[in-house]
């Protein structure tokens, strides 16, 4: 990433945030590929939040914690994804979902893909809640940092989004 600082900014600034940002890129890729389920589009949503993140690094208030500000730039990034005309024109593209490191009885495997695709159906805010929350295990207050909600609208909208999950993986005879 080396850039040259901003105006009024030091080389040692630009290169403390560069190090501070560098150790949150693989759990900014993890978001991202959570969110979109496609490794290349996560590491181009990853990127795009490291270079939005370095333009506004001014931003960032002093003694702030990095870690929820720049994912919430990766979120944006993703949602920036799903708003794109390629997306809203209907087009999916191709999830690359890596097979389990364990092998995977039939059923189970099943099971898998049937909750990436209920995954998939859940609206950005409440797919973000549950990404955030189960597949990076933040806790809703870190949940709640990322997003800029209330924690308590973090457990709620959580809530909300996994009844959504049960009810649609729900079989016949669970109904």
């Amino acid at each position: 990433m080396a850039s040259a600082p901003a105006l009024g900014e030091t080389a040692d600034e630009a290169a403390d945030f560069e190090a501070r940002l560098q150790p949150l890129y693989v759990e900014a890729v993890r978001l991202a590929y959570g969110m979109l389920r496609n490794s290349s589009l996560a590491e181009d949503a990853a990127q795009e939040a490291a270079l939005r993140a370095w333009r506004s690094r001014r931003n960032l208030r002093e003694g702030s914690d990095l870690r929820p500000w720049f994912l919430a730039i990766v979120a944006n990034c993703c949602r920036d994804v799903w708003r794109s005309s390629w997306w809203r024109l209907g087009g999916t593209p191709a999830v690359d979902a890596p097979e389990p490191a364990a092998p995977v009885a039939g059923e189970h495997r099943e099971a898998i893909y049937d909750l990436r695709d209920a995954l998939r159906r859940l609206g950005h805010r409440d797919r973000l809640v549950i990404v955030l929350r189960y597949y990076l295990d933040l806790s809703h207050e870190d949940v709640a940092a990322v997003t800029g909600m209330h924690v308590t609208a973090v457990r709620a909208r959580t809530s909300r989004a996994l009844r959504r999950l049960r009810l649609d993986l729900a079989t016949e005879e669970d109904v």
